[in-house]
Order: C-alpha cells, then structure tokens, then sequence
C-alpha cells in the first residue's frame, strides 16, 4: 500500500501519520529520536508493508506483469492500490477524501521539522499538488511511476509501468477489493497487541 493507504490507518492522530510517510524515508531500527506516535506510525506501517507483501493475492496481482516490470510490480501495486482506494474512498471512510486529505497534510505541516530532510521535500510535494486526492484519477498513477522512473536508472523500466498498468485495471482492480478486508482486520489487530 502507498501513503493514502497508510494515512487511512492512522487513526486520526497527527503523529502517526507523520510517522506513516516516514515508514519509506527511515531505514533501521533505531527510532528513538521520534516522539512516540512517530515511532507507532513508522512501525505500523512497516507491519502492513509486510502484510501487504506477503499476502497471496498480492502475489498474484505482481503475476500480471512481465519482465522486467515484475521486478517492481510491488511497487506498482502498491501505487495503483492508492488509486483504488482513492476511487472508492467512501467504502472505506466515514470522511471525505478531501478532509481526510487536509487533515494529514496539516499534519505533515506541523511536524515538518521532525521528518527527515527528504520527507521534508517530498511532503511539500504531496500538499502543493494535492496527491491523496489527486489519485482519483489515472494521471495521479501515471505520474507517480514517472517520477520513480526518474529517480534512478535502475528505476528507468517504470516509465513503461502505466501503460502495462493501465491495460491490466480490471484484474488489479479485482486484487484490491479482495485484498483490503484483509487488510482492515489486519490493521485492527495490531492496534489491538
């Protein structure tokens, strides 16, 4: 799952939001810096990474794609399953993707200091171009792969990534409605520990 997915378990609280984006910018264990709810966000999202990764329709989603993109379908996925989300938000939420998506960019606002640098960068980003909402549409996909395709060489082969992705919308589409009741009652009981 991507950041819209994570933010939509953070139960409402600024700093596990925070620490949800942080999840993909913080490597290694050592979190003590991070104030408590940081923390929580950080290894709450690494758990649904796991989870995420690791479950079989998942598996089978990054079956649909070829070499070489299937080196990266997780990755795929995981921005396309935003997208998904994003669609059908109000399966999901009480709240409106639009407060939901003030909400979390007021967080990362706030906190702006406590994030690493490139968070920082990034987070600027995420509010100046109103992604979470902005994955309603395709282009938000499209984008998101391109500006992975440019980070590095290695990256380069997902600028071909939204096209296949495209062509593949129904049976991916399919993969996140089955997954994310799953993923709910995962989220709930890790909560719950």
């Amino acid at each position: 799952m991507n950041f819209l997915a994570h933010t939509l378990f953070a139960d409402n609280d600024d700093l596990i939001v925070v620490g949800q984006y942080c999840g993909d910018f913080v490597r290694g264990g050592a979190l003590d810096q991070f104030p408590a709810g940081i923390r929580e966000g950080i290894r709450r999202h690494r758990r649904i990474d796991t989870f995420t990764d690791q479950h079989p329709v998942n598996l089978r989603a990054r079956n649909y794609f070829e070499k070489p993109l299937r080196r990266f379908a997780g990755i795929i996925t995981d921005v396309v399953y935003d997208h998904y989300l994003a669609r059908n938000w109000s399966l999901y939420s009480d709240q409106s993707l639009e407060s939901h998506a003030a909400f979390v960019y007021a967080a990362l606002q706030k906190h702006k200091a406590l994030m690493p640098a490139d968070l920082q960068r990034f987070s600027e980003v995420v509010v100046e171009r109103n992604m979470l909402v902005a994955y309603r549409e395709f282009s938000a996909v499209e984008m998101a792969l391109g500006r992975l395709a440019n980070r590095s060489s290695r990256f380069q082969v997902l600028a071909t990534a939204a096209d296949v992705t495209r062509s593949l919308d129904e049976p991916l589409a399919a993969c996140f409605a089955e997954f994310v009741p799953d993923l709910i009652e995962h989220v709930a009981s890790i909560i719950e520990q």
